[in-house]
């Protein structure tokens, strides 16, 4: 009973206040998504053909891969700000690998493995020792490019041959291989997330976690393997983006982290963890692919998509800022409900731990 009232104190302000602003997250990214479709299409019939759908799936492929951890991790309180550079090293590494092995098979294992070793790193700095996430990320996106070009000696292999290019290049069914790959992850990911508890820890360990871990919420192990299936998403990303190069290049996964953020932050998860959902994560995916297709599509310089990706972040940060302010300033003695209780998976936690009890 003790958790339940602090909980209504503490962790649940007034919902109805801040139902339009969230409203407007999830719904009015969705709404503005549409008529960015719309009016591409309209001004370019080439839009929406086949060929430009699927370029815009090969797009969006890499970052929605690495966005089902990122986002899982921001929703839990921290953030992974080396993923562009955990790319570029798991990319080097098969580089290297294959120039002595010539084993695709071999060198894509040591290269999935480079990006559990580095998501490792992570979980023992930030979940295991408390160090800070975002100083600590931040090092290793500095860090591990600098560990690429050493192990590469700033030299780019390619002629990786056709069975492993065809990673990044396959259409099956029509469905580009790396869209396929993006599509069963994140389909499974999403089905895991709302078919089991998963959901209801995370969003715990970002709401509060003195009151997670009193609930048997296992507070430094959860966000220790979202930072090792981080390390390895990010790989996996590497190794798509060496296939579609048919090159280990050093300028792969550059500003992949702004990008893969900014999709996250858009889909309404906050910075400070503790919301989010995975139908937003998917909108904010699809809202960048179609930006960055379009205006090349209508022939504006691919500059501008840098610009209005920024803008688009900043954005997203503004609506976070807003939407914690009306939580934070509702008035403490409003009349809660059952209803308004349980629309807080860290409160449906709380629930369960006691019926178990």
């Amino acid at each position: 009973m003790r958790s339940r009232i602090g909980t209504r104190a503490g962790l649940v302000r007034v919902r109805h206040s801040a139902r339009p602003l969230e409203l407007l997250q999830r719904g009015g990214l969705a709404f503005a998504l549409t008529v960015m479709i719309v009016t591409i299409a309209a001004l370019e019939p080439r839009f929406l053909h086949v060929a430009n759908l699927q370029a815009i799936l090969i797009r969006i492929s890499v970052m929605g891969i690495i966005a089902i951890p990122g986002a899982m991790l921001l929703m839990s309180g921290y953030v992974d700000l080396s993923i562009g550079s955990v790319a570029m090293l798991a990319s080097v590494v098969f580089g290297q690998v294959f120039k002595y092995t010539h084993s695709a098979a071999a060198s894509s294992a040591c290269c999935l493995a480079s990006g559990v070793l580095v998501g490792g790193l992570n979980a023992e700095l930030i979940a295991r020792r408390g160090l800070s996430p975002v100083i600590v990320t931040l090092g290793g996106l500095a860090g591990f490019k600098g560990l690429g070009e050493l192990l590469s000696g700033g030299q780019s292999q390619f002629g990786f041959g056709s069975e492993f290019d065809e990673l990044g290049t396959r259409i099956i069914f029509g469905i580009p291989l790396p869209g396929l790959l993006f599509i069963a992850l994140f389909a499974l990911a999403a089905l895991y997330w709302y078919r089991s508890a998963l959901s209801q820890r995370v969003i715990a360990v970002g709401t509060d976690r003195v009151a997670a871990r009193a609930m048997g919420v296992a507070t430094h192990g959860l966000p220790a393997a979202l930072y090792v299936a981080s390390g390895l998403a990010a790989a996996l990303g590497g190794l798509i983006l060496t296939a579609q190069l048919d090159s280990a290049s050093l300028s792969i996964g550059t500003g992949l982290e702004l990008q893969v953020l900014t999709a996250v932050l858009l889909g309404g998860v906050s910075f400070d963890g503790g919301r989010g959902s995975f139908l937003g994560v998917l909108t904010g995916l699809l809202f960048l692919g179609v930006l960055y297709d379009g205006l090349i599509v209508l022939g504006v310089s691919p500059f501008w998509a840098d610009a209005f990706t920024g803008l688009a972040l900043a954005l997203a940060a503004a609506l976070d800022v807003v939407y914690r302010t009306i939580r934070l300033t509702a008035p403490p003695d409003a009349d809660l409900t059952d209803a308004d209780l349980t629309d807080e998976p860290a409160l449906e936690v709380a629930r369960s731990s006691a019926e178990h009890r």
